[in-house]
């Protein structure tokens, strides 16, 4: 696949996970947050394994790397976050969650012999965790509503499944379809959310507004199974760290959304936290004298 490719889908993941975060908080004003999450993600499944049947794909796919891939960035990382967004700001939701390229360093040092873990990466990731505190430094405060501070701690918990499941991916995607192997991810994930959902939440309370039903269905599309397809062909072509930027660079997708679609203002804070952000993923990337 060419470089210019690579990286369209790679800007692509940036923009459509931009204004997730948004819209998954849209979402829980009208329906409880496992239920949402479960029908957003079997949804997703099963429009993605009907396209690989139109497709004429096999469905058979590595039932191992579906079930982690299902449990753990699906179910586990997509739960915590749900739940946890009830509690916290989706802006507070989407910094804490920027420390997702630490954990996949760690992992990827651990069991990818081609990304050790260099002094260079760690700093890069640190500087950039730095512009998303400048940025977004407002939305840093818990407040003192109920579960706050346990809802900033699922956020901040919640990559290390998504690392895992990035990890395992990245090692086991050789001859995998990135279409079937997600499909049967989405339908594991969201089986088990609803499964949780169901003696912990009362479905007939939800109400199933234009924004609810909206927002379910362009998670279920484009959130979900756009995006994740996507990320499993980037994850065959670029390091995992490297994909894992994306979680750092979302926000401020989200607040260039805002000021093109609803005229939001951008702050010089924004800026001055893009620019270290942009800087931090520089050095994680690129060696520099002696910081390799």
């Amino acid at each position: 696949m060419s470089r210019a490719v690579v990286w369209t889908l790679y800007a692509a993941c940036v923009l459509v996970w931009s204004s997730t975060w948004v819209v998954i908080a849209l979402g829980l004003e009208d329906v409880a947050p496992f239920f949402g999450a479960g029908i957003r993600f079997v949804l997703a499944g099963v429009g993605v394994l009907t396209a690989a049947v139109i497709l004429k794909r096999s469905l058979r796919t590595d039932a191992l790397l579906a079930g982690i891939i299902g449990v753990l960035p699906f179910a586990t990382c997509y739960g915590l976050i749900y739940w946890a967004e009830q509690y916290v700001t989706s802006g507070l939701a989407a910094v804490l969650f920027g420390v997702l390229p630490l954990y996949v360093a760690v992992l990827a040092a651990l069991f990818l012999p081609d990304e050790p873990l260099r002094p260079r990466l760690v700093v890069g990731v640190l500087i950039a965790l730095g512009g998303l505190v400048l940025a977004f430094g407002e939305s840093l405060d818990l407040g003192s509503g109920e579960h706050t501070e346990l809802a900033a701690l699922a956020v901040v918990l919640s990559p290390i499944a998504s690392a895992i499941g990035n990890i395992a991916t990245k090692k086991r995607i050789a001859g995998v379809d990135p279409l079937v192997v997600n499909g049967w991810a989405m339908v594991i994930g969201g089986a088990l959310l609803l499964a949780v959902s169901a003696p912990t939440e009362d479905w007939g309370a939800t109400h199933w507004s234009l924004n609810s039903i909206g927002s379910i269905l362009y998670l279920a599309a484009f959130g979900t199974g756009f995006t994740f397809v996507t990320l499993t062909v980037l994850l065959r072509e670029l390091p995992a760290v490297t994909t894992s930027f994306i979680s750092m660079i979302i926000p401020f997708g989200a607040l260039a959304l805002g000021a093109l679609l609803r005229d939001e203002p951008v702050t010089a804070l924004a800026v001055g936290g893009a620019l270290l952000v942009v800087a931090g993923i520089v050095v994680a990337q690129f060696p520099f004298g002696r910081l390799r």
